[in-house]
This record gives C-alpha cells, structure tokens and sequence, in this order.
C-alpha cells in the first residue's frame, strides 16, 4: 500500500477514535445547575486521571468473561483536594447498577463503557466527566454536620388527659469514625417524663452506628405545650457543630377545674356575718360533670344559702356557691379548701381543692390585727398528679381524737390572750 494513503487512514481512524469519546457539552439538570465539561476519559485497571483537582481511579472491574454482557461494572475511587474520598461501582445497561454518580454536588461521572472481555489483556472503561458551573448558578451545599448526622424525630401530637404521648428521636452517624452527640431537648412546664426516667443525652456512636431516644410524657392540666426544636450537638475537630429540628407542638384535651375561695370581710369580730363565695371554672376543652362542696370552719353556723352543687360544666363554663356565716368564735380560724371533684365522658376523673387560709376573728371590743397579719402563707393545693402535696380538707367532726383539737383551740386561746395583755 502507497506510505501516503496508510497514513491517511491512521489519521482517519485516530479521528474516528477521538469523535467517539467527544463530548456532549455542557447541560442544566432539572434542578437549574450547570454542568460544565471536563472531558471524556479511558482508564485501565488501575490508571488513575486528575480532572480540576479530582483524582478519578478504575480500582476494580467484574470478572472477565469470554464476551461482554450487561453485568459488567467498574468500581470507582475518587479523591477531591479537600481530602474528601469516595467509591462507587457503575455500570452500562444494567438495571440494577447506575451508570451515573454525582460526587460531593460539584463533580458528575457518567460510564459510557466497560470492557471486560477474556480476549483482551486489561479490563478498561471510557467515562464522561462534568464539574458544577457554581459560578453561574447556585452551589448546592452540604453543611458538614448533615454529612456527619442523620436526624429523624417521631412526635405525638395530641393525647388526652391521662395518657402518655411518646417521643423518639433517632439520631445516626454518616461517618466512619466513632462520633459523639449530645441531645438538647427542652421539656415544657406542665409535663412529666411518665414512667419517670433519667434520659442521659449523650452517648458515642459507633462506625455508622445509630441511637434511639425514647421516652413518654403525661400532662398536668389540658392546653398546648410548645416544643422548641431539639438540638443535636457534634464536636468535630475541636469544634461544636449543632443541628436544630423545628418547633412543634403538642396538644392535650380534656377539663380542667380551677377552683377559688374567698370571703367577704377583712376585719371580722364574733358574731359577725360574711359572705363567702366558691367558684369552680372549667379552664378545660371538654366538658365534665363536677361537684363542688365546702365546709364550715370552727364555730361558724350556716345563716343562708348552699355549700354544695353539682353539674355538668362546659368549657368556661362556672359553678358558684355563695352563703353566709356567723362567726361565733375568736381567735385564728382555719378556713378550710373547697372540694371540687369531676369526671368526663372518657371516664377521666381528678379531684382539686381551693387553697385553705387563716382568718383571724377579733373579740368585742378588740383592735384590728395589721393587714400583713393574715398572710400565712399557707400553700396552694393543685389538683392530684401535680408535683404539689395534696391534703385532706379539714373536718369538724374528729370523732375520737375531740379531746384533742380541744386542748390545741385551748391553747391558741391562751396564747391569743397573752398577746392581747
């Protein structure tokens, strides 16, 4: 053959070879990011290319066989310049395997080709890469504690009186290396960990390991507790780095009852008649049916109206008892609670109690106490459940331990006589 025309044809056939790893140019994915084109590229088995500051390595191919077949697959190891290292396998008509992988949002590698046949002496494969055009559209980023944690929150969202809500928060590590958390979650007032529990919030997680925090809550009272995010801390090369979730909510029905007690007069003297007042509100958002009762203190006689009334209470809706007492007894005089007890439709029950206070009650004649003498300080019962003591009302029928009371009432009289001298 003319020397001229052979080396026109190996010109020819090297053109050929070179338009068929041409590549396509630039494209915008459906997510509005350009991809620019950083060329097509054939590694052997273990050749290793460097493209803008990727490393691209053909570290393994599937088994050599007599032909090619669609389950050939190269493995592939790429290392950035920011130390960042990662593998994947693609192959070509496989539907089991991609033929694209995008590596850290910046570098996009397409396998056009794998060639494993027996009848060749190393395994190569043609590939397509394209770099993120991060200067003419928007750099998609990975903040480094989503790439270090994975979160996932199960919240309840509504209960109702006397049942628990459960929480879970499931907190996974994406690396390879062991990694320490700490959870921050926030408990609003009102609730109580149910059964009580001492949550510990910080662990280390193993290799790719993950943590499960679980827990239940019951609430006081019925309303809505909100929830700020929780937050999950990472120290990472002497570095803290948090994730926070969102704030939600968490609802509880069910009534409510406050109860109040008050009396009409500051300076009160034997015998003297004052009009007391009791009054059950159902602070709740469902209804009940609630009694309400009172009793008398010490040496006082009923003159009018009721101290006991039951009914079926909507949300603010009221019951109110209104009577009158004569006093007939001086000295310090325990004003016992009110009793308010109530049950719903769910067979939801409680029992609440109004705070109990002293009143002091002078004799003829005697001078009125200063104002800040009828502060005792006495504490407010809340309703059982709550974190507050919850005691009996007082009663004036002691039965056998009478001689008793007697003798105290005896002796705070002395005492009140002494102090008037």
């Amino acid at each position: 053959m003319n020397p001229v025309y052979l080396r026109v044809a190996c010109l020819l056939v090297s053109l050929l070879c070179l338009s068929g790893l041409a590549s396509a140019g630039s494209f915008t994915d459906e997510d509005g990011l350009e991809w620019l084109d950083a060329g097509n590229y054939t590694l052997y088995w273990g050749q290793e290319v460097n493209t803008s500051g990727y490393l691209i390595k053909a570290a393994d191919f599937s088994p050599s066989k007599a032909f090619d077949t669609d389950s050939d697959y190269v493995m592939l190891t790429v290392k950035s310049n920011r130390s960042e290292t990662w593998q994947t396998i693609l192959a070509r008509n496989n539907s089991d395997i991609p033929d694209n992988q995008i590596f850290g949002d910046r570098l996009n590698v397409t396998v056009l080709s794998v060639v494993t046949g027996s009848n060749i002496p190393v395994p190569y494969t043609n590939i397509s890469v394209y770099l993120a055009n991060v200067t003419a559209s928007r750099e998609v980023v990975i903040e480094k504690i989503d790439a270090t944690i994975s979160v996932e929150e199960n919240r309840a969202k509504e209960v109702y009186m006397g049942e628990r809500g459960h929480f879970e928060i499931k907190v996974r590590n994406l690396r390879f290396v062991p990694t320490s958390i700490q959870v921050v979650q926030t408990i609003p007032d009102g609730l109580i960990f149910d059964p009580d529990v001492d949550m510990e919030w910080n662990c280390t997680l193993a290799p790719e390991g993950q943590k499960s925090f679980q827990y239940s809550l019951k609430a006081l009272r019925p309303g809505t507790y909100n929830f700020t995010g929780t937050q999950v801390l990472v120290r990472m090369d002497g570095r803290v780095y948090s994730k926070v979730l969102n704030d939600t909510q968490f609802v509880v029905h069910g009534p409510h009852i406050n109860l109040t007690k008050a009396h009409s007069a500051e300076s009160v003297q034997v015998n003297d008649i004052i009009r007391m007042r009791v009054t059950a509100v159902n602070e709740g958002d469902r209804a009940a049916y609630v009694s309400v009762s009172d009793e008398l203190p010490q040496g006082a006689v009923l003159m009018e109206g009721t101290t006991g009334s039951s009914r079926i209470l909507y949300p603010s809706e009221n019951i109110t008892l209104e009577y009158s007492l004569r006093m007939g007894k001086a000295g310090n005089i325990v004003m016992p609670s009110a009793k308010a007890s109530f049950k719903d439709p769910r067979d939801y029950e409680d029992v609440v109690y109004s705070r109990r206070y002293m009143l002091y009650v002078r004799e003829y004649g005697e001078q009125d106490r200063p104002a800040d003498y009828y502060d005792t300080g006495y504490p407010e019962y809340t309703s059982a459940g709550e974190s507050a003591e919850q005691p009996e009302p007082l009663k004036e029928d002691h039965g056998m331990f009478r001689i008793f009371y007697d003798l105290i009432d005896a002796v705070r009289q002395l005492i009140s006589g002494l102090r008037q001298k």
